[in-house]
């Protein structure tokens, strides 16, 4: 297997590259529209083949947990690929501009409940060695970020004018970003000074970067300034890398 080194200048040199296409995309207007469309499929899949690598080592049993846990990630990642691929199909082939919500979302929303499960089964394994203190200190990370995320943009992505169903899509999404978040922190208390500390860690940071992104596009779809190729779509992608790397990491940790 590449070494971990090898794998994170890797991963910096793709985000690297995807930061450039962004960066110029005015001198290439038609193929960032193409590119932006075609290319979450690609990434999202990789994260799928790097969970899957994950559930191969550590069995395919379900009634031993950990086989439970990465079979529940790589289910939720696989629905979320799925969700990647059906926008893909309405924009690229069905000529959809902004196909939300679609049946796409139904993917996406439905891979949350699969990556909830594996994080709180993960976590439930070790919480006993969870502190009065470093549950409080988590507890008021959790607290400070859902209110900041409040703040800043559930207010007014509501206070947009769109109809029921788009609303409580635009609802549902940081809405379960925060439910993630929120027991990958505890699991990152748990596992931090840890062998698994830096794989928990690139979860934490991947689904802090889908919060971001989701609002962000959330946000930009009711302001109705949303286009293939905003640079927020960056944060997805980085979303996606993040979990490739932390998935890629845990084999090689544990």
């Amino acid at each position: 297997m590449v070494g971990l080194l090898t794998i994170y200048k890797i991963g910096l040199i793709l985000f690297v590259g995807l930061t450039l296409i962004y960066a110029f995309q005015g001198f290439y207007p038609e193929f960032m529209a193409y590119f932006s469309n075609a290319f979450p499929p690609f990434i999202a899949g990789a994260a799928v083949v790097s969970s899957g690598f994950a559930l191969r080592k550590y069995g395919h049993n379900l009634r031993q947990r950990f086989s439970l846990v990465w079979f529940s990630f790589t289910l939720g990642m696989a629905l979320w690929f799925l969700g990647e691929t059906g926008w893909a199909v309405y924009t690229l082939l069905l000529g959809v501009e902004i196909p939300y919500p679609s049946i796409a979302d139904v993917f996406w929303l439905s891979g949350y409940v699969p990556f909830f499960i594996a994080l709180c089964l993960y976590v439930k394994t070790f919480a006993s060695v969870l502190s009065r203190r470093t549950l409080g200190i988590s507890m008021t990370t959790i607290l400070v970020s859902s209110v900041l995320v409040s703040a800043t943009f559930i207010t007014p992505i509501l206070g947009a004018e769109e109809d029921l169903i788009t609303a409580l899509v635009d609802f549902a999404y940081p809405l379960l970003d925060l439910v993630l978040f929120s027991v990958a922190v505890l699991g990152l208390a748990v596992f931090l000074k840890g062998k698994l500390g830096k794989s928990w860690l690139l979860i934490n940071m991947g689904i802090l970067s889908n919060v971001g992104a989701d609002m962000l596009f959330s946000y930009t779809t009711a302001q109705e300034t949303y286009y293939s190729g905003h640079f927020l779509e960056l944060l997805f992608h980085l979303g996606y890398l993040l979990f490739l790397l932390a998935f890629y990491v845990h084999t090689k940790e544990l």
